[in-house]
């Protein structure tokens, strides 16, 4: 008499198989959602920084004025001679919040600008965006706050 072989998986053996990959995505997915979280937050950061840096090189291509406005409720503008360039709303951004409303004017005369400052912050994260005198843009964290790991401290 022939033994039959079966091929497959006993439902023990499925069973433990099922209980691992549970095991393994209770793990994951709080890193998974701090993953998604900084991301929010440095996609929104950079993309506010290239545009102050758009404004700026808008302002010397077009030897006028430009002014970025960032309004309450987490949207920006920005203009020239009463002409809007660009319009960004925040409820592209989930999760990201920005501390005050601000403007920033860049002169068509080598790009200066008004100095300004903004912070935007997550649930458990910030970064900040200076633009300075000179209309240098760049990011840091601010002091005492808990930033992207890769952005400097703000002096």
């Amino acid at each position: 008499m022939k033994k039959l072989r079966s091929s497959g998986f006993s439902l023990p053996e499925l069973m433990i198989v099922i209980a691992i990959i549970g095991i393994i995505a209770a793990l994951a997915v709080p890193s998974y959602q701090d993953i998604l979280e900084r991301n929010r937050l440095k996609q929104a950061v950079e993309s506010l920084a290239d545009d102050l840096k758009f404004a700026r090189t808008e302002a010397i291509k077009r030897s006028a004025n430009v002014t970025l406005t960032l309004a309450a409720g987490w949207s920006y503008t920005i203009t020239s001679a009463g002409n809007t360039l660009k319009t960004v709303q925040g409820s592209q951004f989930q999760g990201i919040s920005l501390d005050a409303a601000d403007s920033v004017t860049f002169s068509f005369k080598r790009g200066t600008a008004s100095a300004m400052g903004s912070t935007l912050s997550s649930a458990h994260y910030d970064a900040r965006v200076i633009v300075a005198d000179v209309g240098r843009v760049r990011i840091c964290t601010p002091d005492d706050a808990t930033g992207l790991p890769s952005y400097p401290d703000c002096d």
